[in-house]
C-alpha cells in the first residue's frame, strides 16, 4: 500500500510538471514578497517570449501582455528560491520558477487569445423586427439586444479584446443598410482604406421570437389553455470580413423557453438561443484562427541528422498536422515545413508530451519555430 501511494504521488507530480515551463529569474521588491511577485511576473514574461515575438502580434500587444502579467502569480505553478538578499532597501531574489504552460491553462489560453487572428476588430449586429423588443434601443432600430450581448459577452471572455460597440459606429447605425448587407443586396458601408474601417468582421444574424399557447388536456377529450406560454426564437448569422466582404461562416440556432406571460417566454428563449449562439460563434473564430497558421516552417539545430529524422516521424503523427516536408539542411541547420491547423505552440506544446527529445525553444511566431533538438 506504501508502494501504491509513493506511486501515485510521483504520478501526479509528473502531471503536475508536465505542462510546466522552468526558468531562472531575478526579483526585486520592497520586502521578500514583493521580490516574489516581481520574479512571477519576470518569469510568466520570459516564457511568453517564447511564443511571442514582436513581429506575431498587433501594435497594442503590450496592452494584451500587460494584462497577462497582472495575473502573472496565478500562472505560477511552483517558486523556488535559489538565493536571496537585501541590500540598499532593496530584497533581492533568484529563483526557479515552473510556469504552467497546459494548453487548456489560463495563460497559454490568453497567450492564444493574444496570437489569434492578431485580435481584430468585431462589431455584432442582430437585427430583429419582433414586436416585444425595444425597437429603437439607443437610437438604433430593431436590434437584438438580448442576443448581441450575449455575443459581445462570449468573445470577450474568448479573449477578443476589441469587440466594438456598434452604438458608437455611425457606419453600423443604418438598419436598412445592414439589412441589405444581411440579404447581400449591397456592399458593407466602409470607404477608405483598411485604417478607416471600424471593424475588421462583422457578426450580423437576423432573429425571430414566436410564442405559443400551451394546452393541456382537460380529461373530457378536449384542451384547456394553460397560463404558462411557451416561445421558440431562431437566429439566422453570418461572420463576414469587413475588408473583403468575404462570408466566413455561417450558421442558425434555435431556443426555447417556458414562462408565465408570452413576453417573458420570448425573452427567456432569445437567452436560451444567445448561449447556443455564443458557443457555435466562439467553434466558428477558432476555426478561422486555425486557418491562419495552415503553414508553419520549422528551423531545427542538431548535431545528429538521427534526431531530425526522429522529429519528423514524431511530427507526422501530431493531431492536427497534415503534412511534413524536410525542404534541406546546411551546417546542422534543417528547414522544415509543416501544413497543420494547429498553432506553432500547440505543436511543440504536443511535441514535448510526446517526444523523448530535448527541445530546447529559440523563438516562435505566426508561422515559424526556431528550436535546437538534442
Amino acid at each position: 500500500m506504501k508502494k501504491l501511494f509513493i506511486a501515485l504521488c510521483l504520478a501526479l507530480a509528473m502531471v503536475q510538471t508536465a505542462f510546466a515551463q522552468t526558468v531562472t529569474v531575478d526579483g526585486v521588491g520592497v520586502d521578500r514578497d514583493a521580490a516574489m511577485r516581481d520574479a512571477a511576473r519576470m518569469a510568466v514574461e520570459q516564457v511568453a517570449g517564447m511564443y511571442i515575438n514582436s513581429n506575431t502580434v498587433v501594435s497594442n500587444t503590450s496592452v494584451e501582455m500587460d494584462e497577462i502579467l497582472s495575473h502573472a502569480q496565478g500562472y505560477v505553478q511552483n517558486i523556488q528560491v535559489i538565493n536571496e538578499s537585501m541590500n540598499g532597501g532593496e530584497y533581492r531574489i533568484r529563483a526557479s520558477v515552473d510556469v504552467n504552460t497546459d494548453p487548456n491553462s489560463a495563460f497559454m489560453k490568453r497567450l492564444d487569445a493574444v496570437m489569434r487572428l492578431q485580435d481584430p476588430r468585431i462589431g455584432v449586429v442582430i437585427l430583429s423586427d419582433d414586436s416585444d423588443l425595444d425597437n429603437n434601443y439607443n437610437g438604433l432600430p430593431g436590434h437584438d439586444t438580448i442576443l448581441e450581448t450575449a455575443l459581445n459577452e462570449r468573445l470577450l471572455e474568448v479573449g477578443f479584446k476589441h469587440v466594438v460597440d456598434v452604438n458608437l459606429v455611425s457606419q453600423l447605425q443604418d438598419s436598412a443598410v445592414l439589412n441589405a448587407v444581411y440579404r447581400g443586396d449591397s456592399g458593407l458601408p466602409y470607404s477608405g482604406d483598411a485604417s478607416a474601417r471600424p471593424i475588421d468582421y462583422l457578426v450580423i444574424g437576423r432573429s425571430h421570437a414566436e410564442g405559443y399557447d400551451i394546452k393541456l388536456p382537460n380529461n373530457h377529450g378536449g384542451y384547456i389553455t394553460s397560463p404558462m406560454s411557451s416561445a421558440r426564437t431562431h437566429l439566422d448569422l453570418k461572420i463576414i470580413s469587413f475588408g473583403t466582404g468575404t462570408i466566413i461562416g455561417t450558421y442558425s440556432v434555435d431556443g426555447q423557453g417556458v414562462e408565465n406571460s408570452e413576453n417573458l417566454a420570448r425573452r427567456k428563449s432569445r437567452q436560451t438561443a444567445a448561449v447556443k449562439a455564443a458557443e457555435k460563434l466562439e467553434q466558428q473564430f477558432l476555426k478561422a484562427a486555425a486557418s491562419a497558421f495552415s503553414g508553419i516552417q520549422l528551423t531545427v539545430r542538431a548535431n545528429d541528422f538521427s534526431l531530425v529524422e526522429q522529429l519528423v516521424r514524431e511530427l507526422k503523427e501530431l493531431r492536427g498536422v497534415q503534412d511534413v516536408y524536410v525542404r534541406g539542411t546546411n551546417a546542422g541547420k534543417t528547414t522544415i515545413d509543416i501544413a497543420s491547423s494547429q498553432q506553432p505552440f500547440t505543436i511543440l506544446q504536443m511535441l514535448q508530451r510526446s517526444t523523448n527529445l530535448s527541445i530546447f525553444i529559440e523563438s516562435t511566431s505566426a508561422n515559424e519555430i526556431n528550436i535546437t533538438i538534442r
